[in-house]
């Protein structure tokens, strides 16, 4: 599948809206720190943050070849003193799963974040139970580092938790 990668914006936003159908499916692609159900005041509030000067979160989008949404992927916790951050907000919309748009979203950003940042460390954090996550980080060179026990509540359940990163060196490699 064609897609094109660039920045989100804030047009972009009400889309997002039908992607986070239930509160399952919204902690699971984007973690605790959407309320659900998800609304229009925290997506802006989330997206704020991406246009300050050296913000510490950007987000970008993939537009498939009919030029809609496709999917997002977020380069957050932007340390600029410790050369880190951290991939999250891997979203793709639900029709187009499994057509390698993460995969392609994640590349640019690691590319991104280690040539136009400088960074040296990109990190993650994935849930135990998302095998296809899992999968395409692998592949793109990511190390397990770690696992985070019962680290998020979900109803009556707690879900475990990997970290996982990718070191410039290690990136360098593999590209």
């Amino acid at each position: 599948m064609s897609i094109i990668i660039t920045c989100l914006n804030q047009n972009d936003l009400p889309e997002l809206l039908k992607w986070a159908e239930d509160e399952k499916t919204l902690i699971q692609w984007c973690g605790p720190v959407f309320d659900f159900p998800l609304t229009i005041e925290q997506l802006e509030d989330y997206f704020t943050e991406s246009q300050k000067p050296e913000p510490g979160r950007l987000i970008f989008k993939a537009i498939d070849e009919n030029g809609s949404l496709a999917g997002i992927c977020e380069l957050g916790a932007i340390s600029r003193r410790n050369c880190s951050a951290s991939i999250c907000r891997v979203f793709v919309d639900k029709a187009l799963r499994g057509k390698g748009i993460a995969k392609k979203l994640i590349s640019f950003v690691l590319q991104y974040g280690f040539t136009e940042l400088g960074l040296i460390r990109i990190e993650l954090n994935v849930y135990t139970f998302n095998a296809p996550a899992i999968n395409c980080y692998e592949k793109l060179g990511f190390k397990r580092e770690g696992l985070k026990r019962k680290s998020t509540k979900f109803e009556n359940e707690f879900w475990d938790g990997y970290v996982y990163a990718i070191l410039k060196d290690e990136w360098d490699k593999s590209t």
